[in-house]
């Protein structure tokens, strides 16, 4: 038997053989010695004992033998060798009793270089083997700015806790957030206390996580069999993210199958160079009524809509404003919708919106950031059900979102304060240091320098834990301040808008309009008259994000009539020529605070580059905090949607 095994090996060792030289690929194993020669290592780590994934042997340590297999370890010298003959005693002796001695590896950004045991190695690999004992030794990189060496630090930081080789990564960030999705943790409430090592994982755990993967990975393969659309470790991860590990967790094979067969549109999106599709404005396909003109509802032809809301909107100036667009719907397409509001923190979402599915909603707009990973829970679940999540940091086929480009308002308070400052300085509070922030903050500090090139914009933040922003900008001598964009009924009416604080007595100059009724009465219309397909349909491998402003209605400026006439002037000029999108807030030349061009003359950004920048103008002083510099009520919210992660 084993002079056959070995014929087969080495007609599989010569086909990959001839495969690999036909396409350019070295068809040799890489040796770890010539590899470390381009590279610069700090150290060496022992590791001890521990079984490896097979798939993860990526060469040999030395180049001496790097001849004797193909690069898929399987063996290139005839049997009549010495080679051939060791090679089948050992395929023989590992059939009758199995393998004994472990092998000898070295690893090296999550691969492994065996040192000793090629054969051990390329007999279980021929025999269909997924594991094997090692030794291993890890080769510890020298720090460096590449994207591989952020995601193996990262991945280091996993093993200590996970003790998984198996699962790999391919941008920096995604380690943290499987350990998040897994593990859930606070930060400490102390911003000064060290952030604890979290500690290894209970056998229990780490088994039913590696069953999870093993699973999910051998059937995503077998989903994608040419060229899968991103690593099956970026899939799982996005999988847990949209399921939640307790969720599926103590599945079966075959319904772990069934819930990755209804995600599978969700990865092509995630492969796709530009996985977002941003709509600015209202489309004619959105428009267009559909050929059967069919409201897509079971029953009654009246459209049931919920709204969720994650405060009082008596309370919350950003609840507010979305129950102004509720009541909007209501009275514009009167009885033929009919809408109800529910305020529910965000584990009590997925209950409220069950009810709503099964009291006969339709339409369902969940009105927070917070509500997202929830949103695409029940969309998956609910296909008979339209979600859309506002927020603009989701990339999800089966789940649209909706923003409103409120830069453009910052930018044009931006212009007013430049043109009314008095000392050239300008105080401005954020909130939360997430996606989007940055640029409401640096569209305003251009407003400022395209008015005043010599103002500055004095950043603080009003979520920052005994902190208050007031008291920084009156040791300043700041009197004219940028606050909160929204308000609501029971807040204080002074703390929003652009205002100023002139002898003692604050007055508003102007403050933006958020008409999130504008959005959503295209949006109803369109799942009204049967459309609301064609935009999917024209964006097959892309998620949707609607993201209106200036041009669409769905953003204005509130302004003052005490500003000067020269002054309201320009500010409707302004709005007028970014109506007709002539001109554009991030257009350059742009410096960052430390110097750097981020947008070249005669360029501009991109929507992506917008919602992502985390970057300041130079005429900014002040920084982006981290979630744990904040008040601890304000964390939970701020780590999962912050700019740097978690």
């Amino acid at each position: 038997m084993s002079i056959q095994d070995y014929a087969k090996a080495q007609k599989l060792a010569e086909k990959h053989f001839r495969q690999a030289v036909s396409h350019g690929i070295y068809p040799y194993l890489p040796a770890l010695e010539d590899i470390l020669r381009e590279n610069e290592v700090e150290g060496q780590l022992p590791l001890g004992q521990i079984e490896i994934p097979i798939s993860l042997i990526a060469g040999i340590s030395q180049s001496e033998r790097i001849s004797a297999f193909a690069s898929n370890f399987m063996p290139l010298f005839e049997y009549e060798s010495e080679f051939g003959s060791k090679w089948s005693q050992l395929c023989d002796s590992i059939n009758e009793i199995g393998l004994r001695n472990p092998i000898t590896v070295m690893e090296y950004m999550q691969r492994f270089y065996v040192c000793e045991g090629n054969k051990r190695v390329s007999v279980s690999k021929y025999n269909g083997a997924v594991s094997i004992e090692a030794k291993v030794t890890r080769i510890i990189p020298k720090p460096n700015d590449t994207i591989e060496y952020q995601v193996y630090t990262e991945f280091t930081e996993f093993y200590r806790i996970a003790g998984i080789y198996e699962i790999q990564m391919s941008q920096p960030g995604a380690f943290p957030r499987l350990i998040q999705a897994i593990t859930p943790t606070e930060l400490p409430d102390d911003p000064d206390e060290k952030h604890p090592l979290m500690p290894p994982w209970e056998p229990e755990l780490r088994k039913d996580v590696k069953f999870l993967y093993t699973v999910f990975a051998s059937y995503y393969s077998t989903k994608y069999e040419q060229r899968p659309p991103i690593t099956a470790g970026d899939a799982f991860l996005h999988f847990l993210e949209i399921y939640g590990f307790e969720q599926v967790r103590g599945l079966s094979s075959l319904e772990l199958h069934r819930r990755i067969d209804r995600i599978r549109e969700e990865f092509r999106v995630l492969g796709n160079v530009n996985p977002t599709s941003h709509i600015l404005n209202p489309t004619e396909v959105s428009q267009k009524v559909a050929l059967t003109k069919k409201i897509p509802l079971t029953g009654t032809p009246v459209l049931h809509i919920a709204f969720l809301y994650p405060k009082d909107p008596q309370g919350s100036g950003w609840s507010y404003n979305h129950e102004i667009g509720r009541r909007y719907l209501e009275d514009t397409f009167g009885d033929a919708i009919t809408t109800k509001a529910y305020v529910c923190e965000v584990d009590e979402a997925e209950s409220v919106i069950e009810s709503a599915i099964a009291e006969g909603c339709r339409l369902i707009f969940t009105t927070s950031p917070v509500y997202h990973a929830v949103s695409m829970r029940m969309a998956v679940a609910h296909p008979e059900a339209i979600l859309l999540n506002c927020s603009v940091n989701t990339a999800y086929k089966q789940l649209r979102t909706y923003y409103l480009r409120i830069y453009e308002a910052k930018f044009i308070t931006g212009l007013i304060a430049g043109s009314m400052t008095e000392n050239e300085r300008v105080g401005y509070i954020a909130d939360y240091p997430i996606l989007g922030a940055p640029s409401s903050i640096s569209a305003f500090a251009l407003g400022v320098k395209m008015v005043n090139p010599r103002a500055m914009v004095y950043l603080d933040w009003s979520t920052l834990e005994n902190h208050d922003p007031l008291e920084y900008f009156r040791s300043k001598q700041i009197d004219l301040i940028s606050d909160r964009d929204i308000n609501a009924p029971l807040l204080d009416d002074t703390g929003f808008g652009l205002y100023g604080l002139y002898g003692g007595v604050s007055f508003r100059l102007a403050a933006p309009v958020w008409n999130w009724g504008s959005l959503y009465e295209d949006l109803v219309h369109s799942v009204l008259i049967g459309a609301w397909k064609n935009d999917g349909n024209q964006n097959e491998t892309q998620a949707l994000n609607y993201y209106w402003g200036m041009s669409s209605g769905a953003i204005d400026v509130a302004v003052s009539g005490r500003l000067p006439s020269g002054t309201q002037r320009l500010v409707k000029l302004m709005q007028d020529e970014i109506a007709r999108g002539n001109f554009q807030p991030f257009s350059g030349p742009i410096y960052g605070q430390d110097g750097t061009c981020k947008v070249a003359p005669e360029q501009s950004l991109t929507p992506d580059e917008i919602i992502q920048a985390d970057w300041l103008p130079d005429n900014v002083v002040g920084t982006l905090p981290d979630v744990s510099e904040l008040d601890p009520r304000f964390r939970e919210f701020a780590k999962w949607h912050s700019i740097r992660g978690l």
